[in-house]
């Protein structure tokens, strides 16, 4: 052995021990490589700060398999099953060339709009911060059966996928959402199972989106059973880049689905929207620009009770633009059309729809500012008034027919949204409706956010209806109102209304809160032969809005003021009538109430037959069905009579029932007088008791009324005396005009009259405004006096017309009851026939006789007699003729027979002279009879000599007399001196 060989041999046995210290090194470290690379992977991680726990299945020259769970072991962040990684040796390391993981799951959340996968947060930030290197190795990861456990601020969500990442590219992902429930401020959803897919082609990736929608609603926007669909297509990853940019394509679409607004839905909704721009910039920093194009197709729906068929809107923009670059901000100029092929409620129809609008959007922190401008074209009909009848009056005519078609024109309309204001809308060209009957309607904005609306031509009603500071929010709006209109609808005729207040309209419904009192006027109420005419009157607030509309009912409430009509069918007119009124209709079933606090009846019959009277009550209104309880008082507040009134309003038939109950008059209280002019010839005081019952009853054609005037006893002052114990029954058979049938008869004990009458009995009628009287007897003077005729007429002005009839009157007491009786003595009985006038108390006698039935006695005084005419041949004393003597003998010698003549025959015949004075022509045949005997002494030579004649010589005793007596009295004089003396022995009348 040499030396050398010597030397070597301990390097050998120590390359050899070292060899098999290696191989036994190695056969240690193969034999406990799990726990190594265990103990490596959980180190590493726990350097971070991040615990954790792993098992190794397998390592070997070019693989690695793990379990691996990170995070608190009862909730960890992450786990994986199985991860599988594929490595190879590059230089003195390792590059990773691929990694499977399979079933990993992930629990994180989004919250207040940050991200966070809990222990993992600071391994994600570090690589944030530090990207991968662009030489570094890019490894190929694959997901099988993953699960993403999400909480948010809306929920949670579960999703489950599968997914390919190659060269740092997401080539494909399929995942899958479980059913979830989302819920935030303003919104709800509840989803259905929901897919996602992307795939990666060239330089693109496509997204798709599936999500069944089964409820959502934001605010008062619902939507059910529907299906959105969103595709996507980006250039990818140059989207991702700082500074790359690139076509982007977005569409959504939703289909299948009932949408709402409110009380507002749609079926069978389809929805899409395309977006057709550029992008650029990292996403914290992103801008997208581009073409948007959007719309919703509905078959049909439901829209506020609206039933709408073939629904169709579209939104485009070509400069639609997003910003995140210093806050998130949208911005286009966007396009909107929309139509609708028919929509239908209740009664009113829309047909062939159309609109366009366009104007700039913008959305940024402060919110949504919007401003649209266009125009909306249709065609409509309301069939709710029902097609024209014979019995319309024109103005109804004209609005139904209006109505039942019309185009609508709105060429200028301007909507506009902006933050914490509310929606506003103007008009920069009225929106015109013009009815295919001709007229138009316009609706104008006024300066100052003012409206106004018109209508006039074709028969329509004149109207002007100005709304001011008109409020859109809340689903709702609200604006004062200032209205008037004039019309002739349905029984109005020219009518008028005119008022002012608040119109607030929401949840379907409306109220109106008058801020005055509203006018109301009409000319006339046709209701067939019960028209109701000049109305006038005022309904005010009275704590609670004038009208309110919704809920399929309606209700007017306030309070009447200053209300008067005439009812020319009653021959009466109401004034000054007040008191609070409700009505309603639920349903097509009308109610109502009106109180009357205050109401004041005028007669306007051509004659009254009634003084003013004070109303109170109550009418009700149920279904088609007036009814009425009313008051009638005197002014000072003493009742007199009730009502009892019913219409109804579906056929036009119905009446008023009256009753004045028994009526005491008494000296002191109630008076005839007081209620009627009529009873102007019941003079005061009058005592007794009386009753009236009767009524009106009407139907569309005609209207009847009739009576019934009850005096079980009544005792007054006439202008002919007092008259004690009238009685008897009137029956009416029409109250306007007053008619009685003939035949009617009334009773009176005793009238104390120039002559006192008893058993008093007149049988009468009422017709044409006048008392007819066709009899009467009353016994006077051991005689009768009849009534022929009389014709009393209501009118005072109106002429008097009648016959008296005398039969065997003893005249004594009446002429010594009358003014003259001091003058006048007569003891006569007559019978004879007076015909007779009387016009504003003048008498006037035509053709009046009178003849005594047995001799008697007559005696005037010379101051009673005017004039004394004997003609020659026309007078006789002592059976002979007068010769032609001087008059003032024998105008003594006549006045001396009449102031002492018992006559045998004597006849009157009565005429009125043009002067007023009632001329009387008598025929006397009778003697001189003085109470002393008397005779004419002459001697011869007074007889030869004739002086006697222009002396004062007594007329002998029994000198025959023949004359005729033509004399006259101041008969208006006479009676008006009586006329004053039986006032005079009266109370005075009563003023009503």
């Amino acid at each position: 052995m040499t030396d050398a060989a010597a030397r070597t041999r301990p390097l050998r046995l120590i390359l050899a021990l070292a060899a098999v210290a290696l191989v036994v090194l190695a056969v240690l470290l193969y034999l406990n490589r799990r726990t190594l690379a265990r103990e490596a992977l959980t180190g590493w991680l726990r350097s971070k700060g991040i615990a954790s726990e792993a098992e190794v299945y397998g390592i070997g020259p070019s693989t690695f398999a793990a379990r691996l769970r990170i995070g608190d072991p009862a909730r960890p962040d992450f786990t994986v099953s199985r991860a599988e990684v594929r490595y190879r040796l590059k230089g003195l390391g390792f590059e990773v060339v691929s990694v499977t993981l399979r079933e990993p799951v992930v629990r994180a959340s989004l919250k207040g709009g940050r991200f966070s996968v809990g222990s993992l947060d600071p391994l994600v930030e570090e690589f944030r911060r530090r990207p991968p290197r662009p030489d570094a190795a890019k490894p190929r990861i694959a997901v099988d059966d993953g699960t993403l456990l999400l909480a948010s601020d809306y929920g949670p969500l579960r999703v489950r996928a599968d997914a390919l990442v190659q060269d740092n590219r997401l080539i494909a992902l399929t995942a899958g959402a479980d059913p979830a429930r989302l819920r935030g401020r303003g919104f709800a959803a509840d989803l259905g199972r929901s897919t996602v897919s992307v795939r990666t082609r060239g330089g693109r990736a496509g997204v798709r989106l599936n999500a069944p929608v089964t409820v959502a609603s934001a605010g008062n926007l619902s939507l059910r059973s529907g299906r959105l669909q969103v595709t996507a297509e980006a250039p990818y990853p140059d989207l991702m880049k700082q500074r790359g940019d690139g076509a982007l394509t977005v569409h959504v679409r939703l289909t299948g689905a009932q949408a709402s607004a409110g009380e507002r839905a749609l079926e069978d909704v389809e929805a899409q929207a395309g977006f057709v721009g550029r992008t650029a910039g990292w996403i914290p920093d992103l801008v997208v620009s581009g073409k948007l194009a959007a719309d919703v197709r509905a078959g049909s729906g439901d829209l506020g009770g609206a039933q709408v068929r073939q629904v169709r809107a579209a939104v485009t923009s070509d400069d639609l633009r997003w910003s995140r670059k210093g806050g998130d901000r949208v911005t286009a100029a966007l396009r909107l059309t929309g139509s609708l092929d028919r929509a239908q409620a209740a009664d009113l129809t829309l047909q062939k729809v159309t609109t366009a609008l366009a104007g700039p959007l913008a959305v940024d922190r402060s919110g949504l500012r919007l401003t649209l401008a266009g125009s909306a074209l249709g065609h409509g009909g309301w069939e709710g008034l029902g097609p024209p009848t014979v019995e319309d009056a024109g103005d109804m005519v004209a609005v139904k027919r209006a109505a039942r078609g019309f185009r609508v024109a709105a060429p200028g309309v301007r909507l506009a949204l902006a933050p914490d204001a509310a929606p506003a809308a103007s008009l920069s060209q009225p929106i015109v409706l013009r009815p295919d009957a001709g007229g138009e309607v316009r609706l104008a904005s006024l300066p100052g956010g003012a409206w106004r609306l018109t209508s006039s031509g074709g028969g329509l009603p004149r109207a002007e209806v100005t709304a001011r500071d008109v409020i859109l929010a809340g689903g709702g709006a609200s604006a004062a109102l200032a209205f008037s209109v004039r019309t002739s609808l349905g029984p109005v005729e020219q009518g008028a209304v005119s008022g002012a207040g608040r119109l607030r309209i929401a949840n379907g419904g409306a109220i109106f809160a008058a801020s005055r009192c509203v006018d109301l006027s009409a000319a006339k109420l046709e209701f067939g032969e019960n028209d109701i005419e000049e109305l006038s009157g005022r309904l005010c607030p009275a704590g609670e809005p004038l009208l309110r509309f919704g809920s399929g009912g309606w209700r007017i409430a306030g309070r009447a003021e200053a209300v008067s009509a005439s009812a020319p069918f009653l021959q009466a007119r109401i004034t000054e009538a007040s008191g609070k009124a409700t009505f309603g209709g639920r349903n097509g079933r009308l109610s109502g109430q009106a109180d009357i606090a205050a109401a004041r009846v005028l007669d306007t019959a051509p004659e009254a037959r009634f003084h003013p009277l004070a109303m109170t009550g109550q009418a009700r209104l149920a279904g088609a069905l007036w009814t009425a309880g009313l008051d009638f008082r005197l002014p000072d507040g003493v009742h007199v009579m009730a009502a009892a009134l019913r219409h109804d309003a579906a056929s036009g038939q119905g009446g008023v029932d009256l009753d004045t109950g028994m009526l005491a008059f008494a000296e002191g209280g109630l008076q005839p007088l007081q209620i009627s002019p009529l009873a102007a010839a019941i003079g005061s005081p009058a005592t007794g008791q009386a009753r009236f019952t009767g009524g009106f009853a009407w139907n569309p054609d005609a209207g009847i009324s009739a009576g019934e005037l009850t005096i079980p006893r009544l005792d007054f002052l006439s202008p002919a005396g007092r008259v004690t114990g009238l009685s008897g029954k009137v029956v009416l058979t029409s109250l306007a005009p007053l008619v009685a049938a003939p035949g009617q008869e009334l009773r009176a004990e005793r009238v104390e009259a120039a002559a006192i009458l008893t058993n008093v009995t007149a049988t009468f009628g009422l017709k044409d405004e006048a008392l007819q009287l066709s009899g009467g007897v009353a016994d006077v003077g051991e005689g009768k006096v009849r009534i022929e005729s009389l014709e009393l007429p209501f009118d005072r002005t109106a002429t008097v017309r009648g016959v008296l009839r005398f039969e065997g009157v003893q005249l004594h007491d009446i002429v010594e009851a009358s003014p003259f009786g001091d003058k006048v003595e007569l003891n006569a009985r007559v019978s004879g026939r007076i015909p007779f006038e009387s016009t504003a108390n003048r008498v006037r006698v035509t053709g009046g006789d009178l003849k005594a039935i047995q001799p008697g006695r007559l005696s005037i005084r010379r101051e009673a007699l005017t004039t004394l005419q004997a003609p020659s041949g026309t007078a006789e004393l002592g059976g002979k003729p007068v010769a032609e003597i001087q008059s003032d003998t024998f105008a003594d010698f006549a006045y001396q027979a009449m102031e002492n003549l018992a006559f045998d025959e004597l006849d009157a015949t009565i005429n009125s002279r043009s002067d007023g004075r009632l001329g009387v022509l008598f025929h006397i045949r009778g003697r001189h009879d003085p109470p002393k005997k008397q005779e004419i002494r002459l001697s011869l030579m007074d007889l030869i000599q004739r002086k006697f004649l222009g002396r004062k010589l007594p007329l002998p005793s029994n000198t025959g007399v023949n004359l005729t007596l033509d004399t006259t009295l101041n008969l208006d004089d006479l009676l008006a001196d009586y006329a004053e003396y039986q006032r005079l022995r009266s109370s005075g009348p009563v003023q009503p």
